[in-house]
């Protein structure tokens, strides 16, 4: 039974990914016309054409039974670079972030305005890092939970498997892994746990008291998953003459700012991290091109660490 609801689920995603086909090669489209073309009665069509709605495309009806798709209103580009299979890819991932919350649905418009971007000009080769699989089951009934504002019961296989009662708030990806923001019911501290280490999930009756106001503007601040609502530690660092660019061309650090461009081309580069683990977790991967002049308890534990690394890497080699 179940491979047989996946079929149909199946099917009907690619369907509408033709009835949005449909609407970009042509100005207006009937129900009716749509129905002959697929093969299908008018009520699935409506069903199908609200299912487009739901996603935010701009779909409206000219007259009883005549519709058209508003193409000007599309944030996100020519979607007729797309073929039929893409586009409903496309719907299917808008449908999926619009359960997730609105820092999650102006992430997805980026990343599909750079597609279309990237679309249009066919020599151009991206690709995207795969990340942990986990099993969308799990996925699901968290947003769920978390769309009824109920309290979760979970197990935890982390460095000691244990169960977790927990206020769920957000579903979070940081760097190839999906977490679960929460508030652990025994100590109420706010945790990140990754979705593919959790199983056993049940929905409580109890309800979740409170989202925390500035939870969406501290995930939209963060670049990892070690980020927490107090973020106040200052870092200071310079960045080499030859690495510079990339800072001066995206935001690498949270809440980064360039304070001062030098003339042989290095940067100083101020940045408010929320905890140390989050601090070592930004600088590392651009050793040994930064230099931190502040703090100098960050400075002297990087440089341990630093030194540790080089040891190893003298025993291992001899």
């Amino acid at each position: 039974m179940r491979k047989e609801s996946q079929a149909v689920q199946k099917q009907r995603i690619i369907r509408i990914g033709k009835v949005l086909k449909a609407f970009l090669e042509r100005e207006t489209a009937t129900t009716q016309l749509l129905s002959q073309i697929l093969g299908v009665d008018v009520r699935t069509i409506q069903r199908d054409m609200k299912a487009l709605k739901d996603a935010g495309l701009p779909i409206h009806e000219e007259k009883k039974g005549t519709y058209s798709l508003k193409k000007d209103l599309i944030k996100y580009g020519d979607l007729s670079l797309f073929d039929e299979s893409e586009l409903a890819l496309i719907v299917a991932l808008k449908d999926l972030v619009s359960q997730l919350g609105k820092p999650f649905e102006r992430a997805a418009e980026d990343v599909l305005s750079r597609l279309c971007d990237y679309s249009a000009c066919r020599p151009v080769f991206v690709k995207v890092e795969g990340g942990i699989q986990l099993h969308t089951k799990i996925m699901n009934k968290l947003i769920e939970t978390i769309q009824m504002g109920r309290q979760v019961f979970f197990s935890y296989q982390g460095d000691k498997p244990h169960d977790v009662i927990a206020h769920p708030y957000r579903i979070a990806y940081f760097d190839g892994v999906w977490y679960l923001v929460a508030k652990d019911s025994k100590d109420n501290i706010i945790k990140k746990y990754a979705l593919d280490k959790i199983s056993n999930v049940k929905k409580l009756k109890e309800a979740v008291k409170g989202l925390p106001k500035d939870l969406d503007d501290t995930l939209s601040k963060s670049v990892n998953i070690w980020f927490s609502g107090d973020r106040t530690k200052e870092v200071i660092i310079e960045v080499d003459a030859e690495w510079a660019h990339y800072f001066k061309r995206r935001w690498i650090m949270p809440l980064q700012e360039i304070i001062d461009e030098r003339d042989d081309g290095s940067l100083l580069v101020r940045f408010i991290a929320c905890s140390d683990e989050e601090i070592s977790m930004c600088l590392k991967p651009w050793l040994p091109h930064v230099r931190v002049l502040r703090p100098k308890d960050v400075r002297n534990k990087l440089v341990k660490e630093y030194k540790k690394w080089i040891d190893w890497q003298i025993q291992k080699s001899g």
